[in-house]
C-alpha cells in the first residue's frame, strides 16, 4: 500500500468515526440547543471525507467538488446552528429582544 492510501483510508476513517460521534451525541442530548453542539462536529467529518477523496483523487473534478462541499459545510454550519437555535429561543419565549430592555435598566 503506499502512502496515499494509507493517508485516505485514516482520513476517511476518522471522518466516518466523526460523523457517528456527532450522531451518536444528537440522538443522545436531550434538549435542542444541546444536540445544536453536535450539529457543527458533523461538518468537519465531512470536511475530514472531503479530504479523504481528495488525497485519492488528487486535484480533480471530484476532488475539488469534495473537497468545496467539506469546506462549505464547516463553513455554513454555524450559520445553520445559529438560525436554529434562534428559532427554536423564539419558539419557547417569545420575541428574542424581549429580555434586552429589561437588563439595561439599572
Amino acid at each position: 500500500m503506499s502512502a496515499t492510501r494509507i493517508l485516505a483510508t485514516v482520513l476517511l476513517v476518522s471522518g466516518g468515526v466523526l460523523e457517528l460521534f456527532a450522531l451518536l451525541g444528537v440522538s443522545v442530548m436531550r434538549d435542542v440547543f444541546d444536540r445544536l453542539h453536535y450539529v457543527g462536529l458533523a461538518g468537519f467529518g465531512a470536511l475530514l471525507v472531503g479530504a479523504s477523496i481528495l488525497v485519492r483523487e488528487s486535484f480533480s473534478l471530484i476532488g475539488d467538488k469534495a473537497l468545496l462541499t467539506g469546506v462549505l459545510l464547516v463553513t455554513l454550519g454555524p450559520v445553520l446552528v445559529h438560525a436554529t437555535a434562534r428559532s427554536m429561543r423564539v419558539r419557547e419565549r417569545g420575541d428574542w429582544r424581549q429580555g434586552i430592555e429589561r437588563e439595561r435598566e439599572p
